[in-house]
């Protein structure tokens, strides 16, 4: 059994996320609850802010169940981008590399589950599976590249 057992993904008629934004998605079943025993489960609800811009936190969160947005400028400014983040990804990855401020604001789009790794939980997890922790920042750093890439389209298009 593969992922799918740990993820709603979308049915064939809906949206498909793109693949490239799906994280570890060639893990078994025994790399997600190896992974999963070091995470935290958090359920939130439609409206639920899950990561707050400015706060400081180093965790991820894996996106189990349910639709989220990243909403990169607050107060309903003009010009405010709201990103949806695909079941199956993962967010909160700059935090938690660099322990600064969150960057962003994530919110429930609708009801739904995450599993929250913070930096005690990874380093929990390299300690009793050092492959598969160094998998994890690889995929990691690989999202980031994609969101990295998407970021600079979005600037050459609003720039023209």
């Amino acid at each position: 059994m593969g992922t799918s057992s740990f993820f709603e993904y979308p049915a064939p008629d809906e949206e498909q996320p793109p693949d490239e934004l799906l994280f570890l998605s060639g893990q078994s079943e025994a790399h997600w609850r190896a992974i999963f025993a070091h995470a935290q489960p958090q359920r939130f609800r439609a409206g639920d802010v899950l990561i707050r811009r400015g706060e400081v936190e180093r965790a991820i969160y894996i996106v189990i169940a349910g639709a989220l947005e990243v909403v990169s400028v607050e107060g309903g400014a003009s010009g405010a981008r709201v990103i949806p983040v695909p079941t199956g990804s993962v967010i909160g990855e700059i935090g938690f590399f660099d322990a600064r401020p969150r960057s962003a604001t994530v919110r429930a789009v609708t009801d739904g589950e995450v599993r929250r790794l913070d930096h005690e939980g990874y380093e929990a997890l390299a300690r009793s599976d050092p492959a598969l922790a160094r998998t994890l920042l690889f995929e990691l750093g690989r999202i980031l590249a994609v969101r990295l890439r998407q970021t600079n389209e979005f600037i050459r298009g609003w720039l023209g």
